[in-house]
């Protein structure tokens, strides 16, 4: 699974991975099956992300939410 996008947001979903991988595996499958293919989250700093799935090649792009 190729990510790209913001590299602080790419940082939290690894941390996620050691500590809440049943709230990563949620995140990837929601980005993957919702009708606009994102999902949400927060950091522990409070700032706020955006998983896009892209079906054409299968990869994940992280962006920033302001």
């Amino acid at each position: 699974m190729k990510m790209n996008g913001d590299p602080q947001g790419i940082e939290e979903l690894k941390g996620l991975s050691k500590g809440r991988m049943d709230y990563l595996k949620y995140l990837i499958t929601e980005a993957k099956t919702n009708f606009d293919h994102t999902a949400h989250f927060k950091c522990s700093t409070g700032i706020k992300y955006k998983l896009v799935y892209d079906p054409q090649n299968g990869e994940f792009n992280v962006i920033k939410e302001t």
